[in-house]
């Protein structure tokens, strides 16, 4: 299965038996539960960026 690697933004393998996301890339091995948490503080921290640029310029 496919993820994207939470260093490189390049495609990462996810290795459903040792539960592990794997980037050829870069070399990131990294446990599922972990990227799952860095996953949701990219996109947490991605919202928020946008949300504070949007108040800035507004419409």
């Amino acid at each position: 299965m496919d993820a994207r690697c939470v260093n490189c933004n390049m495609r990462a393998d996810f290795d459903i038996d040792k539960n592990k996301v794997i980037c050829k890339k870069c070399g990131l091995e990294i446990e599922y539960d972990d990227y799952i948490e860095q996953m949701k503080e990219k996109a947490v921290s991605l919202a928020d960026d946008f949300q504070s640029n949007w108040d800035k310029s507004g419409f």
